[in-house]
């Protein structure tokens, strides 16, 4: 009891629990599976406090299941800067994964809930100025197998040039295609040659098992070229395939890396 008379608010597993009734571990589940509403709001927090005249309620479709991990994938645009941790703090990822910038085309049947926002962990991930997709897991299965294949998983991506009027010549595109599949070392290791295409004028496609932080860069230097753009269209066998610029989706059941 308060000092006003009135009952301290209680917290809202323990609450769920006593009205349904069910065990408080039950109700903690049904709340972190977004089944439970107060005042007509979900609810995700089973430690929210919720007063004696507020209406709770449980969703008919409520399904007792132990929550699921989940792997996302998103466009990352240029400039967003990954903190130096190793999983994704939750007020970043609360952020960067939104309702409002979930795909629409996402056909993976997954309800959004705040629990998906929590411990992900960022595979392979890209510096500042690089754009495009990225990988957020909290499966330890996608982790462990995209830290064992590491040096196998191939990577594409679309690097950006700098004007040179010698890049009009076609002997110079041809020379610079034959340096950027010439082995190479980079930062005491040495990497896999590269499969490399020109896709317009100052545009490279490139693709390279393994990804060491400044690896293309390093590339496009020794090749000649000055790099002001670079985008990962793929990682594995994972595509952005049309995810717009900010934008994140679930993993679909049946993609593999």
């Amino acid at each position: 009891m308060s000092d006003t008379g009135r009952p301290e608010p209680q917290r809202l597993a323990k609450r769920l629990a006593a009205q349904l009734p069910c065990s408080r571990g039950d109700a903690e589940r049904y709340i972190a599976g977004g089944w439970v509403r107060v005042d007509g709001v979900v609810v995700e927090e089973p430690m929210e406090r919720v007063r004696d005249e507020q209406v709770v309620t449980l969703d008919p479709k409520a399904k007792l299941e132990s929550l699921a991990s989940v792997t996302l994938i998103w466009h990352k645009p240029a400039g967003h800067v990954l903190p130096e941790a190793p999983l994704l703090p939750d007020d970043i990822a609360a952020r960067w994964f939104t309702p409002e910038l979930r795909f629409a085309g996402d056909r993976s049947g997954v309800r959004p809930l705040k629990a998906h926002r929590h411990k992900l962990l960022p595979v392979a991930p890209l510096g500042e100025l690089s754009s495009g997709l990225m990988v957020f897991t909290q499966n330890p299965g996608v982790a462990r197998k995209m830290t064992d294949d590491a040096t196998q998983l191939e990577h594409e991506w679309l690097a950006e040039v700098a004007a040179d009027p010698a890049l009009e010549d076609g002997a110079r595109r041809d020379e610079v295609l034959r340096s950027l599949g010439k082995p190479a070392f980079f930062d005491g290791w040495a990497v896999p040659t590269a499969r490399a295409s020109w896709q317009s004028e100052f545009r490279l496609r490139l693709a390279i098992k393994g990804n060491r932080p400044g690896q293309v860069p390093h590339l496009c230097e020794r090749a000649g070229l000055q790099l002001t753009g670079l985008r990962r269209l793929r990682l594995g066998r994972i595509a952005l395939a049309g995810l717009p610029v900010g934008q994140w989706r679930y993993l679909m059941p049946y993609e593999r890396f």
